[in-house]
């Protein structure tokens, strides 16, 4: 398969550029482009930085036209390369959704092209105000988010709910987090109840986003 690389822009000299494609084993590819770019003239030595660009595409076989899911970052979906990231792609019926590490993407139709709608799988949205929240059980007085990782758990494609699930062990947050939304093509909200249910969680003023005020 050839693939075309994207051009620097005109302000900018391209230093580096690569390509890593994968096909999934129903004939469709997840294509990873990346290029570095400096920009010319510099008028600083901090603006000789180079830029890195890191875009995926999606091809639904070798003849489909290529569509683009956005520019991403592979350190931050947990992975180097594009199959190490271990791309995994869902379908059910006309619905289509691929996740690459802590990347989720859904394949929404649009009148003109498909439109690829995006999250992570790091605590988003009223989720963090949740997990905030549950520390008041532990720690009434220092209420600081620390850093805590959800990976991917589970897709439900037929009822639109994305389940995420915690990388490590710390008791003082639930294993997992739910979110949900009332249509395909409708972004994910963080779903309380969902998320209470699946963990076990009984409905407590210590652990309730409704709580907080900041």
């Amino acid at each position: 398969m050839s693939l075309a690389l994207p051009q620097s822009a005109p302000d900018e000299e391209l230093v580096q550029r690569s390509s890593e494609s994968l096909r999934f084993p129903g004939g469709e590819w997840l294509i990873h482009e990346s290029w570095r770019a400096a920009p010319q003239p510099a008028r600083s030595q901090q603006q000789l930085q180079e830029r890195p660009h890191d875009v995926l595409h999606f091809q639904d076989g070798s003849l489909a036209p290529r569509e683009a899911l956005g520019e991403i970052s592979l350190r931050d979906a947990g992975a180097a390369t594009l199959r190490e990231a271990r791309p995994r792609l869902l379908r059910s019926g006309g619905r289509c959704a691929v996740v690459l590490g802590r990347y989720v993407f859904q394949r929404w139709e649009r009148a003109r092209n498909p439109w690829w709608y995006r999250v992570t799988t790091q605590p988003f949205g009223a989720a963090a105000f949740f997990l905030r929240a549950c520390l008041r059980e532990f720690d009434e007085v220092r209420l600081t988010l620390p850093e805590i990782s959800y990976g991917f758990g589970h897709l439900d494609l037929e009822r639109n709910v994305l389940v995420t699930s915690r990388e490590l062990p710390d008791r003082r947050f639930p294993q997992y987090l739910v979110y949900s939304a009332p249509a395909w093509g409708s972004p994910w909200q963080f779903d309380v109840e969902r998320t209470r249910r699946v963990n076990g969680m009984p409905r407590t003023p210590q652990c309730d986003p409704a709580q907080e005020t900041d």
